[in-house]
């Protein structure tokens, strides 16, 4: 007499495996983890707002910066006279950044912003 036991199917064995108390502590274990070591405040991003306290439209405004082994430029548009725009930089506050402003007149200012402000709001006034 021969026993024909057949092996339980892939998705039996799923299924004892996800009902075992070894895979409920597992994820349990990984949830907690989870919890504790993972950074779960907002990321920090450098706001910038820029006042275009001069009278002229400003045509465009570009950002470079750069932080160890990452350098970054960026591009805003138009920003009219007595308007502000807010810009999001991924940069640390203190460093400092590159801008190069371009007047709708033609006139571009170049200089390095806000080195040694060390707050994560920080404001750049544009003005002729």
């Amino acid at each position: 007499m021969t026993d024909h036991t057949s092996r339980p199917a892939w998705n039996d064995r799923l299924v004892d495996i996800l009902r075992s108390r070894a895979t409920l502590m597992f994820l349990v274990g990984l949830l907690l983890g989870w919890l504790i070591f993972a950074n779960h405040g907002e990321s920090e991003t450098l706001m910038v707002t820029v006042h275009n306290d001069s009278p002229v439209l400003i045509e465009a405004i570009w950002f470079d910066f750069s932080h160890g082994h990452r350098q970054s430029s960026l591009y805003e548009g138009q920003i009219r006279s007595g308007e502000s725009r807010l810009v999001a930089l991924n940069h640390p506050p203190g460093a400092g950044f590159n801008m190069k402003v371009r007047y709708v007149d033609g006139i571009t200012q170049e200089f390095c912003a806000n080195r040694g402000v060390r707050e994560w709001a920080q404001e750049v006034r544009l003005y002729r």
